[in-house]
């Protein structure tokens, strides 16, 4: 499990961050190489066999606490991504991760800035690998509604910056560039609560703030979201239930299409688009193995105009996962994920996915870490498209396999 899956949901703030009497540094830098191999696809698609260099979540960050009288405490974190492999976007003014500003008491926690949602921190729980970053991540899979909200975030779902291409809205995107869905990402312009803990539960509640919301006669736009989540943690069993909710109300806005899923996203510049995801998962620690289980439901409903049809479409994800000590040093990964196909009024069947994963992640420290995994990820044959969830191979689309074999270290300081 990382250091830190994420401050707001699973944990809140954790007590040890609490104990900081000055700003703590903290990171971690991880890369691999990876082997990919594209097959299957239409006819003419580009399917390479191709060798890269990965940055798998590599990040820098400061954290720290004051201290303020009858238990109550201010908190604050800043972190941002760091790319090992190419260097380009690299800043410290540009916080990419969680970073917030917040109190804390008795009373739980509050913060204001940019952070994990719930619905995310789910994800990563459940998800085998110490790094939730690699290729090997369940991002591959999850809230991706046969691939249509991949990389899409809740900034531009209003109507801008949407790149549609032909019927994928996602062909062409870059390589290497985020494929996770838009329920797996961190959320910007966030409020959030985080309650105290009873007995082992936990709640926690996100806002994202309409910020992009525009007024313009005939093109009003309005999005904002919210992400529900509680956490139960007693001795090996861990469990947690959560639901995103992100609405957009825009005002004749002109689509490009009918709302079917060959249309792609062009619905999403329609009028009163909402997209939902609840997760319920949870695993068992047996001491030297775990055993995870989760199950996943995402929904988009768009109402219709003159020139697009209305969208009332579910998708259900489930998967299992576990881990095995083989060594003290030593730790075997596996997980089975699978999106069913999309119903409601699609017009198509076969357009779900299956994903894989094997691994193995070996300790030369308590900081330092080999990790060996291979992935494979098949596309229905009607699939819009999934891809790796991180460091996306920009290839996905009908039918198309992808697989990868990855070989690489993590330090964390």
């Amino acid at each position: 499990m990382q250091k830190k899956l994420i401050a707001l949901a699973i944990a809140g703030i954790s007590g040890a961050a609490f104990a900081q009497s000055n700003v703590t540094v903290y990171g971690a830098a991880d890369a691999s190489y990876d082997f990919i191999n594209v097959s299957g696809g239409m006819p003419g698609a580009d399917t390479p066999n191709y060798g890269r260099v990965s940055s798998n979540g590599s990040h820098i960050g400061f954290k720290g606490m004051e201290s303020l009288g009858n238990g109550m405490v201010a908190v604050f974190q800043y972190e941002t991504a760091v790319n090992l492999d190419a260097g380009a976007g690299n800043s410290l003014l540009g916080s990419s991760r969680d970073s917030y500003i917040g109190l804390a008491g008795g009373f739980g926690t509050v913060i204001l800035g940019s952070a994990s949602g719930p619905t995310r921190a789910l994800g990563q729980a459940m998800d085998v690998n110490s790094n939730k970053d690699g290729i090997a991540s369940n991002k591959a899979i999850l809230g991706k509604m046969s691939g249509l909200l991949a990389g899409l975030n809740v900034t531009n779902l209003g109507g801008a910056n949407l790149a549609v291409t032909g019927s994928n809205p996602f062909a062409g995107q870059a390589r290497s560039s985020n494929g996770a869905s838009i329920f797996d990402q961190y959320l910007p312009n966030v409020i959030a609560y985080v309650t105290p803990n009873f007995n082992g539960f936990q709640g926690t509640i996100g806002y994202v703030a309409d910020e992009n919301k525009s007024d313009v006669a005939a093109t009003k736009v309005r999005t904002s979201a919210l992400d529900l989540g509680v956490t139960y943690s007693n001795g090996p069993i861990w469990a947690g239930l959560t639901h995103g909710d992100i609405q957009v109300r825009n005002q004749d806005v002109p689509a490009g299409g009918a709302g079917t899923l060959a249309s792609g996203l062009t619905f999403l510049m329609g009028d009163n688009v909402r997209t939902k995801e609840t997760r319920l998962g949870g695993k068992y620690d047996f001491g030297n193995a775990t055993v995870r289980l989760m199950w996943s439901r995402n929904k988009v409903e768009a109402g219709s105009n003159a020139s697009a049809l209305g969208v009332d479409w579910k998708q259900t994800t489930w998967g299992i996962g576990g881990t095995y000590n083989v060594t003290a040093n030593g730790k075997l990964t596996a997980q089975y994920y699978k999106a069913k196909d999309v119903t409601g009024n699609v017009g198509v069947s076969d357009t779900g996915a299956k994903f894989y994963t094997l691994g193995y992640e070996h300790s030369l420290s308590k900081r330092t870490m080999l990790v060996a995994n291979y992935a494979y990820l098949k596309n229905d044959q009607n699939a819009i498209g999934y891809d790796f969830g991180n460091n996306s191979t920009g290839l996905a689309g009908a039918d198309v396999k992808l697989s990868a074999l990855t070989f690489g270290m993590r330090h964390s300081f």
